[in-house]
């Protein structure tokens, strides 16, 4: 067992790397941060006084130099499709537990695919440990309140703008088209119908768009049927610039704390039972940093399971309650 209580933070000079730093910093967390701007990481570095390393995210020696007495690794440099394969590698020969916190379905589907050398690294690995944490540990949550659940739907209600980050990304899970899960296969949907979901008092439309329960709830649940629906069009999808220049790069403090986050679903039984409940959270970029940082504190304390794991098959419903201010309701059908 990695007997180690440090954490490093790759892409820490990012828009939400920042915050995650922040955080893990709030909690007296031992850590160090990485990436690839040197005068970026440095500053950062001055401010939190912590150690740094500057490396790109393709150079293994930096790797292992800076995993070398870590016990967890999160990766916060989108877009992840150019980062999560070798983060993922460098975790797997230094025996470091991975998380990121992408929303990028291919990610998911990567750490999917590593299950048996992560479990022969006797490490964790959770693509998907951010926005999608309470998310999935409520899909369990429903899950068990009927006897053989059947079908899932979700919708997810944003606030809060984008970052720079998240608008690339967002060009990832666009060009995936409306992708559900049918009879436990991945298919494209033909379904372009948007669906009113509630929120407490407040009813919200979302358009179908493929999010991150079609992989990482499919896993802790093994729910066959899982449609997800959006509260906002993708942001990639309504720019005719993408270059990461010309990009904001991401809401104010002020603006994150003027809105919550939501996700509302509904779980159906083979009977015909219908479950239903929601999840009330800090807006987007709040909900992340506090989100992956429960989990490090989890693994910190020998809280993991080996091999390729969602945040539910991990942790289970239970995980919400070490979010701050995120709260399960149900919902009355």
């Amino acid at each position: 067992m990695n007997k180690s209580k440090k954490m490093l933070l790759y892409g820490a000079a990012g828009y939400t790397g920042k915050i995650i730093a922040a955080r893990a910093k709030e909690l007296n967390l031992d850590f160090e941060i990485a990436g690839r701007e040197a005068d970026k990481i440095k500053d950062l570095a001055a401010e939190l006084n912590v150690r740094y390393h500057v490396f790109t995210v393709g150079d293994g020696e930096a790797w292992r130099l800076a995993l070398r007495d870590k016990k967890v690794l999160i990766n916060a440099a989108g877009p992840f499709q150019h980062t999560a394969k070798q983060a993922i590698d460098a975790c797997l020969r230094a025996g470091v537990h991975y998380l990121d916190i992408s929303a990028e379905l291919e990610t998911y589907q990567l750490a999917e695919s590593l299950d048996n050398e992560a479990k022969d690294a006797g490490i964790q690995l959770i693509s998907g440990a951010g926005l999608f944490l309470s998310y999935d540990a409520l899909v369990v949550h429903l899950a068990k309140q009927v006897s053989q659940p059947i079908s899932l739907k979700a919708g997810f209600r944003h606030f809060g703008g984008f970052s720079r980050g998240s608008v690339l990304s967002s060009k990832n899970i666009a060009d995936l088209g409306s992708l559900i899960r049918k009879d436990s296969v991945l298919i494209q949907g033909d379904n372009q119908d948007s669906k009113v979901f509630a929120f407490g008092t407040e009813d919200v439309e979302c358009m179908p768009t493929a999010l991150g329960g079609v992989i990482l709830s499919y896993k802790s649940t093994g729910i066959p049927n899982i449609e997800e629906y959006f509260s906002l069009k993708l942001p990639a999808t309504q720019l005719t610039d993408l270059n990461r220049a010309h990009l904001p790069d991401g809401p104010t403090e002020a603006e994150r704390a003027a809105g919550r986050n939501g996700i509302s679903a509904e779980v159906t039984g083979k009977d015909a039972k219908v479950v239903k409940a929601y999840i009330d959270a800090p807006s987007g970029y709040n909900l992340t940093p506090l989100s992956v940082v429960a989990v490090v504190n989890r693994i910190l304390n020998d809280d993991y399971k080996t091999g390729y794991q969602s945040p539910g098959s991990a942790y289970g419903e239970s995980i919400i309650g070490d979010i701050p201010d995120t709260h399960l309701h149900t919902i009355q059908s």
